[in-house]
């Protein structure tokens, strides 16, 4: 008897391989490539970069130089002014703050907008030196780490991190440094800045973030499994570019005899009023004759009355008039 095969699941590059295709299918026109800068103009472009977009962080990194003269203006600048190169980020005044604590280290450790004497020390060393600069994130530092000092890191932010939760390569309970560092095995140091940087555009679409959201709700803390990743990916994107259109279901017909109702309601309180007009009329002819009525009564009562009483006033003026002509006679 012939063995029966058995069907190997994919392994991890090879579900890394696919997912990556069908990220790079749909956002290749949002990719960019890492450009080569100093590396004080690195880290300030990886606080404009992180949890945003690459659109986002080209619009950031723009703005510095258009509203401020040079580095040292914006390094006395406040937080509120600065905040305006970040405009419409939710953290503005975060990036604002790490900005400027990173131009002051700088310019006061070098007395100079000067950071490439990094380029020159050991991995370590180097790693050693951005840590003493305040407030730098663990994504700035390790930003700026792979692409000026050619470590294999993945420079992972905690956009990223839900993103590579959410295809199953990591957990969103883990921080990002956690998240980066397990994918070092998988990802190789050629590959990292294309996974990243299409992992980034999925993680910056909008409309992915809000299912995103919906989908860790539902899974209520379980992990994500990177087997069902594509299958899940393409039914993202399906549902992005055809969205459901939003029925209620049972609540139509409810509507419908709501709107009878409002029908069946609407005709009695027409024919009721309809009614009601004659009713009016008389009650006008009811109240036009008794008023008429009594005012006719008095008031020919009264011409009577008054008539009566020049009759008799003339009377009495003729029996007086004979009885002073038969004097006079005599």
């Amino acid at each position: 008897m012939a063995a029966a095969k058995h069907t190997k699941a994919p392994g991890r590059q090879d579900s890394i391989r696919r997912i990556l295709g069908l990220l790079e299918n749909r956002y290749r026109a949002d990719l960019r490539e890492p450009q080569e800068q100093p590396v004080l103009e690195t880290l300030i472009y990886a606080i404009c970069l992180e949890d945003n977009s690459f659109v986002e962080a080209e619009t950031f990194y723009g703005r510095i130089g258009t509203l401020f003269h040079d580095f040292n203006e914006a390094r006395v600048s406040s937080i509120t002014e600065l905040s305006k190169v970040f405009l419409k980020s939710p953290t503005a005044e975060w990036k604002a703050f790490r900005f400027r604590h990173l131009l002051t280290h700088v310019f006061e450790s070098f007395y100079a907008f000067d950071f490439d004497s990094l380029l020159r020390k050991s991995n370590e060393h180097a790693n050693r030196l951005l840590g003493r600069v305040p407030e730098l994130s663990q994504f700035a530092r390790n930003y700026t780490l792979k692409h000026c000092m050619e470590i294999h890191l993945l420079p992972l932010d905690e956009r990223l991190r839900d993103a590579v939760a959410w295809l199953g390569l990591g957990t969103s309970r883990q921080t990002p440094q956690r998240s980066g560092s397990a994918l070092k095995s998988v990802v190789r140091k050629a590959d990292v800045d294309r996974f990243c940087g299409l992992i980034r555009c999925l993680a910056a679409d909008p409309k992915a973030i809000k299912l995103f959201a919906i989908d860790q709700e539902a899974a209520s803390g379980t992990n994500f499994e990177l087997s069902t990743a594509v299958d899940r990916l393409r039914a993202l994107f399906a549902e992005i570019d055809n969205p459901k259109p939003k029925t209620t279901g049972k609540p139509k017909p409810a509507v419908k005899q709501a709107g009878a109702a409002r029908k069946s309601t609407r005709k009695p309180t027409a024919k009721k009023l309809s009614a009601k007009k004659p009713a009016a009329k008389k009650t006008g002819n009811k109240t036009g004759n008794k008023t008429g009525n009594k005012t006719g009564n008095k008031t020919g009562n009264k011409t009577t009355s008054k008539r009566a009483v020049q009759a008799s006033a003339k009377k009495a003026s003729a029996r007086k008039t004979p009885s002073k002509s038969a004097k006079r006679k005599n």
